[in-house]
């Protein structure tokens, strides 16, 4: 009977240790980085809670095991297909809860982003412009 409640006991400290991300999941099998390393595309976008999600854009996130990532956005222009592009390297930081986007070879990142969720079929990141107030939520799905 000791080793049954043992074994509850240690599994529940398990499996409510690894919900790390405020909207889940609450386990997985695959580790955080092998989540994250994925070819994304942005399908949801809030601005301070009201949605500006514009679908004539499209925007595509590729995040590598090695540490790079890159970034375009597209558009129809007046059928020409314009847009932005952007790469770098990124990290996990504080203690894996923050995503550090960096676009050139200095030490401050360019992005800051609070994982709100990580799965293999779901991204949710949210960018705290403190300067402004404002709170952009980004929610990516796999290409």
């Amino acid at each position: 009977m000791r080793i049954v409640l043992a074994a509850l006991f240690i599994s529940t400290l398990i499996f409510s240790s690894c919900n790390k991300y405020s909207d889940g999941p609450k386990f997985s099998m695959l580790t955080r980085k092998d989540r994250l390393c994925n070819d994304w595309e942005l399908t949801a976008y809030s601005n301070s809670g009201n949605n500006a999600f514009d679908n004539a854009f499209t925007t595509k996130l590729s995040i590598d095991k090695d540490g790079t990532y890159s970034m375009s956005k597209t558009y129809n222009a007046l059928g020409q297909i314009q847009g932005t592009y952007s790469n770098g390297r990124w990290e996990f930081a504080e203690k894996d809860e923050t995503l550090y986007f960096y676009e050139d070879s200095t030490s401050k990142p360019t992005h800051e982003y609070s994982i709100k969720e990580l799965r293999n079929k779901q991204l949710v990141i949210v960018e705290d412009i403190f300067q402004t107030g404002e709170s952009h939520r980004y929610t990516y799905q796999p290409q």
